[in-house]
């Protein structure tokens, strides 16, 4: 990395005095200067990040100051200590941020985006034989006498699963005690949404999820209406990067995997650096590939996946392994797993559980075989990026993925299980039909257990069968 800072000449005034470079000992600096009277005055939220590995970046006050801008009022949130690359979400005028791009050390500036979570549909949880199974799960999605087998108990035991959504419930029942809250954007822990904690269970929720040993930690970033900004997102896995080099030397520690079940309109290039410094250090990334049938190599932070990657971008299949009509598909797309009609926690109670679908949904599917890999070979595949994406590829069932990949693999996600029962972990949570009843999903599916003593697990309340699809 060059030990000075580039700056346009045209961006300066003609009075201000050219930088000036000094020996390895001093990284250089740049003179003070004036902007053009007639510069904008309309500021915007910026995303500054660093080059990877840059040794020479000075501290954000040193630029601020050197650019004569106001720290309390314009710098929003700054990396933590020891996070690769640094970063900064700077409030600035467009001038500004020209001059921060012509740096040398400087890698991206880029105003903030707007982030949403994926979308959901109706539906119920065959995804657990499906992922272990070579048989697949048959018959209707709605009927739940479905196994769940695997050949090591520990489930992701030690591994930390940062679910970086809507915020997580938990309270929940299906977290036995391991979730916990870890940063909030908002201000609040509450997952007013649900699509977080639907995500969560799924990922390794009791009786829903494929890794039920992990533990499972909120990291909110997106609001109550499933959207947000992108510098939350990078607030939120900053936060994730210094909690895992803190984590990495406590007992029991496997590895940390980043589980994100939203996505961009287009991209962001601040974005990706902050999930491939993520990478660097040691942590998995599971990633959506999003619900508008197209390509996913359109979107971050699904365009990250793909061959020359170590980020996992996670396609949907129904039932019967046919790629979903709304996920995205592509060369960006690694692999497939169940999307559609799965039912999982729900954050308006501690007992509540709802169906939904979508990309968002196959995500965490991976995550949870992710991390039962992990803690299958600690030493192999627990902070080793490359290595777990490679096993879980490698795990997968070749050529069942039915539909148009559009040059994506033809791989569906695998445990590794061939099918035969080792433990049976769900019940026969029984969805009545339509028939004869009137009024809302919810409304039907009370009436009918009523009408005709059909229940589910008493633990468990039914919040709806039908959700709409979102993004």
């Amino acid at each position: 990395m060059k030990s000075f800072f580039a700056i346009a000449a045209g961006l300066l005034a003609a009075s201000a005095s050219v930088f000036a470079a000094s020996g390895p000992s001093n990284p250089g600096y740049i003179s003070k200067y004036s902007l053009p009277a007639n510069h904008s005055t309309e500021t915007k939220e910026y995303i500054v990040t660093w080059w990877r590995n840059d040794t020479d970046a000075r501290k954000i006050d040193d630029y601020v100051d050197l650019l004569q801008l106001s720290k309390t009022d314009s710098v929003q949130a700054v990396s933590s200590e020891g996070v690769n690359p640094q970063w900064a979400v700077i409030i600035m005028c467009a001038e500004h941020a020209k001059i921060f791009a012509d740096m040398a050390e400087i890698n991206v500036v880029e105003e903030k985006a707007d982030v949403k979570s994926f979308a959901e549909q109706q539906g119920a949880p065959w995804g657990l034989q499906r992922v272990s199974s070579a048989a697949g799960a048959k018959g209707s999605p709605q009927d739940q006498d479905f196994v769940y087998s695997f050949d090591d108990s520990a489930l992701g035991a030690g591994v930390d699963i940062y679910v970086i959504d809507t915020g997580v419930r938990t309270s929940h029942a299906v977290f036995t005690g391991r979730a916990s809250e870890g940063f909030t954007a908002t201000g609040s822990f509450v997952d007013g949404d649900g699509h977080g904690t639907h995500v969560a269970g799924t990922a390794g929720g009791a009786k829903f999820g494929v890794a039920q040993g992990a533990n499972i930690i909120e990291v909110k970033v997106l609001g109550d209406d499933g959207s947000g900004a992108s510098s939350d997102t990078i607030k939120g896995m900053d936060w994730v990067i210094a909690n895992h080099n803190k984590r990495k030397a406590q007992p029991g520690f496997v590895g940390s995997i980043m589980s994100m079940s939203w996505g961009l309109q287009g991209t962001a290039n601040s974005v990706d650096e902050i999930i491939q410094g993520a990478s660097d250090a040691g942590i998995h990334v599971s990633v959506a590939a999003g619900n508008d049938g197209v390509d996913a190599c359109g979107s971050t932070p699904a365009h990250l996946g793909g061959k020359n990657s170590n980020v996992v971008t996670v396609g949907s299949v129904n039932i019967d392994n046919e790629i979903s009509t709304f996920s995205n598909i592509g060369q960006c797309v690694d692999i497939y797993a169940p999307g559609e009609q799965i039912l999982s926690s729900w954050a308006t109670g501690d007992a509540v559980i709802n169906f939904l679908s979508g990309t968002s949904m196959a995500c965490p599917h991976v995550t949870g075989v992710m991390a039962t890999l992990m803690t299958k070979d600690v030493a192999g595949l627990g902070q080793n990026p490359a290595a777990l994406k490679a096993k879980l590829l490698e795990t997968a069932r070749q050529g069942d993925v039915k539909g148009n990949t559009a040059g994506s693999a033809n791989l569906l996600l695998s445990n590794g299980v061939d099918g035969n029962v080792a433990r049976r972990l769900t019940k026969n949570y029984v969805v009545p039909d339509h028939s004869g009843l009137n009024g809302s999903p919810a409304a039907r599916a009370a009436a009918a257990v009523i009408a005709k003593d059909i229940t589910l697990d008493k633990r468990f309340q039914l919040h709806s069968r039908e959700a709409k699809l979102r993004f």
